[in-house]
């Protein structure tokens, strides 16, 4: 059996909307932006304390916003998900493994309204910040895997059913499919969980019916409705049919676990894992762009591409003419192509926009070693 490990303290670095930030805030990571003001390039330092002069100019260069300190903060820092509703999704989602792995006790009610209280809290957050860049990352942690990923695809799964304009009631089931997705794996022994080597067909066979006990054992006990049964229990179907547990195909799959398909691929690709190093966001989403009309549901993976920034703005990038540059902006519809500032030099690649531009291409993120800073667009 899969052994619960002790929930890791989540990081006091959060991603802050340019409107929202304050003189006072300590900033975690650099910033390098253009000042319209004074025409020249900007940077200002981790660890600096930002001034009224600074926030304003960060406004005016129209960034995203900026990643700051909470605890060297001088003012509060409110972050669209906060780490008290990550606290508390990853311990309920923890409880409710305990009680799935346990034969005598069986998943609660309680248990599942726990989670749904906090799907409730996400939906809120996001919903009241649909134009920031959420960090997902600072929710992507290497240990529990389990738990963080599930909360990781939650996040994500809501994101695309407010794009698709779901309701409150249906964001909630998709929530709830989401955080629940994966509690069938806490049963699957860990040396196949943790396998670094390819697994036998008999060891995929075991993995491929994770969603059948996650669903059932929600199902039986009248905990979860049909719609968050489907929504779980078809996370691996493919439109193709080449998915599992049951081969459907197109319309046969819910639309939750369409959404689910995506989610739970995306941040799986982008994830460490035993048997494989994480692939950079970029990559990951020309992967599921690649399974568009195949996999993946067309409109779900457009809905989610406008979520997706794999370039945040301020992070460092690679291009393909062999330059390095900052990311200055990002567009929703072009999230691959955003404007750029060439580093040690005055030049500023519009990839999405300017023709002479469509040569050149990001070839790779240069990141922080210590997270990796893939956002969600809100």
């Amino acid at each position: 059996m899969l052994k619960l490990r002790r929930i890791k303290e989540l990081t006091d670095l959060v991603f802050v909307r340019s409107e929202e930030l304050l003189a006072g805030m300590c900033l975690a990571r650099d910033i390098h932006f253009y000042d319209p003001s004074s025409q020249s390039a900007m940077v200002l330092k981790t660890g600096q304390k930002l001034t009224d002069m600074q926030v304003t100019q960060l406004c005016s260069a129209k960034l995203d916003g900026a990643y700051v300190d909470t605890v060297r903060s001088e003012v509060r820092v409110v972050s669209s998900i906060n780490q008290q509703i990550r606290r508390e999704a990853i311990s309920n989602i923890h409880s409710l493994a305990d009680n799935f792995i346990d034969s005598s006790k069986g998943v609660q009610k309680g248990d599942v309204e726990a989670i749904g209280n906090t799907t409730q809290e996400l939906i809120d957050s996001l919903s009241s910040h649909k134009d920031i860049l959420i960090n997902i990352a600072d929710i992507k942690m290497y240990d529990d895997y389990t738990y963080h990923h599930s909360l990781s695809v939650a996040i994500m799964a809501i994101a695309i059913g407010i794009e698709l304009g779901l309701d409150n009631e249906r964001l909630n089931e998709l929530g709830l499919a989401g955080l629940l997705h994966d509690i069938g794996k806490v049963a699957i022994p860990i040396e196949i969980i943790t396998k670094p080597d390819r697994l036998t067909r008999e060891e995929f066979d075991i993995i491929k019916m994770h969603p059948v006990h996650a669903a059932a054992h929600l199902h039986e006990r009248n905990l979860v409705n049909e719609n968050i049964f489907r929504g779980i229990v078809g996370h691996h179907e493919k439109l193709d049919g080449s998915g599992y547990p049951n081969h459907l195909k197109g319309d046969e799959i819910h639309p939750y676990a369409r959404i689910l398909a995506v989610a739970d691929v995306y941040d799986a690709l982008t994830s460490n894992r035993p048997y494989r190093i994480p692939n950079p966001p970029n990559e990951a989403i020309e992967m599921v762009m690649g399974s568009m009309g195949t996999h993946f549901d067309e409109r779900v993976v457009r809905a989610f591409l406008r979520k997706v920034a794999p370039f945040p703005t301020g992070s460092r990038v690679k291009l393909s003419n062999g330059e390095t540059a900052y990311v200055m902006k990002n567009y929703p519809d072009q999230p691959l192509r955003p404007l750029v500032a060439v580093i040690g030099a005055d030049k500023v690649y519009d990839l999405s926009l300017d023709q002479s531009c469509l040569n050149i291409v990001i070839v790779e993120l240069i990141e922080d070693k210590k997270i990796n800073r893939t956002l969600i667009n809100m």
